[in-house]
């Protein structure tokens, strides 16, 4: 596991070896709706409009990287030039084009920048751009990150995960 220190601090990145019996607690990451009062003032509204938008089409958006180790420490993670690290996991192939397509209009409308991950399964992430430039009608493979490995995966295996 790692930990970053705050820009502020050199944000260094620290690694750490834990052996699994150590860890007490695991929580999942934090809800979006949990995060948006510890992002900048400035990108309160728009984070809001996100997650309202989410829940609209009955997504649950959780975030890491920087939004989450500012909300979690209360030290200052954020950048005028950082983006906002999402993750989700889709429950059907319809909900996960809707999800793409409102991240892409998202990014347009509000001038931010979302990152991250779609989950399939238990922890089978895609960055959800490099879903976004799939073409619906090949047969394609995309890089999905796994807690312990990284591979190639075809697109048809990950799909076949939804409920």
């Amino acid at each position: 596991m790692g930990l970053a220190l705050p820009p502020a601090q050199g944000k260094c990145r620290i690694a750490l070896s834990v052996a699994a019996h150590d860890i007490t607690r695991y929580t999942p990451p934090l809800l979006l709706a949990d995060a948006i009062a510890h992002a900048p003032a400035a990108w309160q509204p728009a984070l809001a409009e996100l997650h309202d938008a989410a829940i609209n089409i009955d997504i649950e958006l959780r975030v890491f990287g920087s939004l989450a180790w500012q909300a979690l420490s209360g030290l200052q993670y954020l950048t005028p030039q950082s983006d906002i690290d999402l993750l989700w996991h889709p429950q059907s192939y319809t909900q996960l084009q809707h999800g793409i397509e409102l991240l892409a209009h998202w990014e347009q409308a509000s001038g931010l920048r979302a990152d991250g991950e779609v989950l399939f399964g238990g922890s089978n992430a895609v960055s959800w751009r490099e879903w976004a430039t799939l073409k619906s009608d090949d047969a394609q493979r995309v890089l999905v990150k796994r807690t312990s490995s990284a591979e190639l995966v075809e697109t048809r295996e990950l799909l076949e995960m939804l409920a």
